[in-house]
């Protein structure tokens, strides 16, 4: 009932802006003769009555004007990115950030993640699975460690496994099990893939993934991208999981784009 009398108020104050309007037209100059205003108080009551009864008897009206609003604020949010994403894209696919798939495919897909973030377990599935069934497709990661001081952590050693060329495997070990991602057990999964531990410790305490990790969410806020995970196929955007079959429908579709 909150919710509705909220959305109720524009029409509850109907009568009050319109009971309002004589003292203005009398303040305000015009050169034009006064009219009468087109309801007299008896009416402007029967109005006002209709529209709260037809409200509190047709409910979904109001929904339906809210998910209206919010498809036009999402697909501006969509508009706004696209627009800004040519500033970022260099970055984005010429950068250094950590990748899988074939370098020279024809589509490139970039992931916004957090090694903490449930969905991103579940998207690493489709990744897994779209690498493997399409060998012209190049996936970038960004990190975008959002959710707690862990992800970060995680998010560090995980660019320091970059540096030494298994990025992919240390990715794959930190989504797929469920341990606290602190450096204790992120060392037992880096020792397990034979990366060099004491390097990354080097590596990480250097403080050279600071810069990159705070590019990588200046980013993220200017493409409106704000949770995770977080797509750019293309030209298009998934601000959310995606399932492995719409993700596929998606990239063909770019591709069909590109030959146009």
């Amino acid at each position: 009932m909150t919710i509705i009398k909220k959305l109720l108020l524009p029409a509850l104050t109907f009568g009050a802006f319109v009971t309002a309007l004589p003292a203005f037209a009398e303040t305000a100059p015009s050169a034009a003769p006064k009219e009468e205003l087109p309801f007299n108080d008896a009416q402007k009551g029967a109005l006002e009555d209709f529209v709260r009864n037809f409200i509190l008897d047709n409910p979904e009206v109001l929904m339906d004007s809210v998910n209206r609003y919010r498809e036009k604020m999402a697909a501006k949010a969509d508009d706004d990115a696209k627009a800004k994403l040519s500033l970022h894209k260099d970055n984005l696919l010429n950068g250094k950030h950590p990748e899988v798939g074939n370098p020279k495919g024809d589509i490139t897909v970039v992931e916004f993640f957090d090694y903490n973030c449930g969905y991103c377990k579940r998207a690493y599935e489709t990744v897994s699975k779209l690498v493997a069934a399409d060998k012209n497709v190049r996936v970038v990661f960004i990190e975008l460690p959002i959710l707690s001081p862990a992800s970060t952590t995680a998010a560090k050693w995980a660019l320091a496994a970059q540096k030494q060329g298994k990025y992919w495997e240390l990715h794959g070990e930190l989504l797929t099990n469920n341990a606290p991602k602190d450096d204790e057990n992120i060392e037992k999964a880096a020792k397990k893939i034979g990366l060099d531990v004491e390097k990354m410790k080097k590596d990480i305490a250097s403080g050279e993934f600071d810069a990159a990790l705070a590019k990588n969410s200046e980013i993220a806020r200017d493409l409106g991208i704000n949770g995770t995970p977080g797509f750019i196929i293309g030209d298009e955007f998934v601000r959310g999981f995606i399932e492995f079959e719409p993700l596929k429908t998606m990239i063909a579709d770019q591709r069909s784009k590109s030959k146009t």
